[in-house]
């Protein structure tokens, strides 16, 4: 249900960084729709999950690089962003948190409890807001060349992520006026080549074993290391969340946090 006395406001976080194109091209879309407010990481901050930065000052700095939406760099993790701005710089409680567009999928177990993006979103699920987490799967060609220039990415990426960010914003305002007493985050996945007929799919995330995230590099040492190789599990009930977007539709789904006490 959408308000039509008052302005709606967003606010919008992700972990890859406040400069990256994929984040620009979702707060380009949402300012259309209402009054739009990013705190979002300083740096990547991808893999770090629900990290809080517990021994550390955390500064902050505003940010001018979007036009019409008041931005804040923040020298922390997603979940450091988004409490932030709850706790102390948003003039009032907004109507969705919005996380993403992230480079890249976020998907299946363990590597979805790994996303700083779900994180984002999931903190502001804490405060009882409509919370979404939006990602992107890229091809690996594209991937490889988004993470050398992430600001500005090939016309074929941006035209992606721009036909996303329109996608996303028309779900994100299903969202407004929802409550959310279970802690539930929607985590959406686009498929890399999406558009306005890609399917909308309610899926589970996939399960698979993947063994460990690092590598040796001597007899002392690891570095991470994720090859993307995965087994993934057969589970009843909803498809899962993988061969969902890989199969070229958008998948969505629905976790409710409060329901694993």
């Amino acid at each position: 249900m959408i308000k039509s006395q008052e302005r709606l406001t967003f606010l919008v976080t992700n972990d890859d960084g406040i400069e990256v194109y994929f984040l620009r091209a979702l707060v380009n879309a949402l300012s259309a729709q209402g009054n739009v407010y990013v705190a979002a990481p300083k740096q990547e901050q991808s893999w770090v999950g629900r990290k809080v930065s517990r021994h550390q000052e955390i500064q902050i700095e505003e940010y001018t690089g979007f036009d019409g939406a008041k931005a804040w760099a923040i020298d922390g993790t997603p979940t450091d962003a988004v409490n932030i701005a709850l706790g102390h710089l948003l003039p009032k409680k907004p109507d969705v948190v919005v996380s993403g567009i992230n480079v890249g999928f976020n998907a299946l177990l363990p590597i979805l409890l790994s996303s700083g993006t779900l994180a984002g979103a999931l903190e502001g699920a804490g405060w009882e807001i409509p919370a979404v987490a939006f990602s992107i799967h890229l091809l690996a060609k594209d991937f490889n060349e988004v993470k050398l220039d992430q600001v500005n990415p090939t016309e074929t990426v941006r035209t992606r992520v721009d036909r996303a960010a329109k996608l996303a914003t028309d779900y994100t305002l299903k969202k407004v006026g929802e409550g959310n007493e279970d802690c539930q985050v929607d985590n959406v996945n686009f498929p890399s080549r999406v558009d306005e007929s890609s399917k909308w799919i309610a899926t589970q995330p996939g399960k698979i074993k993947i063994g460990s995230f690092f590598e040796r590099r001597g007899n002392d040492r690891f570095r991470f290391r994720y090859s993307g190789r995965a087994t993934i599990e057969s589970r009843p009930g909803l498809p899962n969340d993988w061969d969902t977007f890989n199969n070229g539709n958008i998948s969505v789904s629905t976790l409710k946090f409060n329901k694993l006490a």
